[in-house]
């Protein structure tokens, strides 16, 4: 049977990984002048996704 906090771990790093690459392709889809995406508003959720992952990743590591 599998742990809990090895399960916990992936599913962590499962979502923060999921996260990361969606934060990634709205900051990149915000560089480009898309008529209907706002550049700044697909900045501020691609970031906020990418800290998001980062706290995942640090949380992950952190679990004993």
């Amino acid at each position: 049977m599998i742990e809990v906090v090895l399960l916990t771990k992936v599913i962590l790093t499962m979502v923060g990984v999921i996260s990361s690459v969606y934060g990634v392709s709205y900051v990149i889809l915000g560089r480009f002048d898309i008529p209907f995406i706002p550049k700044k508003d697909s900045t501020i959720v691609g970031s906020m996704l990418i800290g998001i992952a980062l706290a995942l990743f640090i949380v992950s590591a952190v679990i004993p």
